[in-house]
């Protein structure tokens, strides 16, 4: 039996691939409407001061949209919890999760936090 590098790479490969397909397994996540889910998140200005962040209401601090028309919005923002309007939201499986939502709309909701805040 001799040893061949171009078989024992195409292995590995192999496993390195079936082993991420494994951990990148993602969590559908909604929104539960009977009950109140917030977020408490430190601003970057002041570490003793903190902001709630309802997943309630649809709220948005970063977003991005397109040049087209009509434009095609996404939020960025990630959290434990995706916002109450969110159909398409996306969780890792870790502790605590990290969430997305993938929704593509025509428009940005509202911040989460009030003009001149930083968070």
């Amino acid at each position: 039996m001799k040893f061949n590098m171009k078989e024992s790479m195409n292995v590995t490969m192999l496993l390195f691939l079936l082993a991420f397909t494994a951990a990148a397994v993602v969590v559908d996540a909604r929104f539960d409407s009977d009950s109140f889910i917030s977020q408490v998140l430190p601003k970057v200005t002041d570490d003793t001061n903190y902001y709630v962040k309802s997943t309630t209401t649809a709220c948005c601090d970063s977003c991005v949209c397109t040049k087209s028309n009509p434009p095609k919005c996404r939020c960025t923002d990630f959290g434990e919890t995706c916002h109450s309007c969110c159909k398409n939201c996306i969780c890792a499986l870790s502790y605590p999760p990290v969430c997305r939502c993938l929704d593509i709309t025509d428009f940005c909701y509202d911040k989460c936090t009030p003009e001149g805040e930083a968070h």
